[in-house]
């Protein structure tokens, strides 16, 4: 059986997360967001809307260099 996982990163994102997590559980078996460091409520929302949450204290997208 094949499953189809959306894993997207997010960190301050509790105003948006809650329509792209239930956007993207209409086209995967599962949803990972990965919270990079968040102060809001990003983790909590997409938990509560059925996404699994990985939590870094870190915000790795945003120490990347162009």
């Amino acid at each position: 059986m094949t499953m189809i996982i959306a894993t997207m990163p997010a960190h301050n994102e509790e105003g948006s997360i809650a329509k792209v997590v239930l956007g993207a559980k209409k086209h995967v078996d599962k949803v990972v967001v990965v919270d990079e460091g968040s102060t809001d409520s990003t983790a909590e929302i997409a938990e509560a809307l059925g996404a699994m949450v990985v939590r870094h204290k870190v915000t790795f997208s945003l120490k990347r260099k162009p």
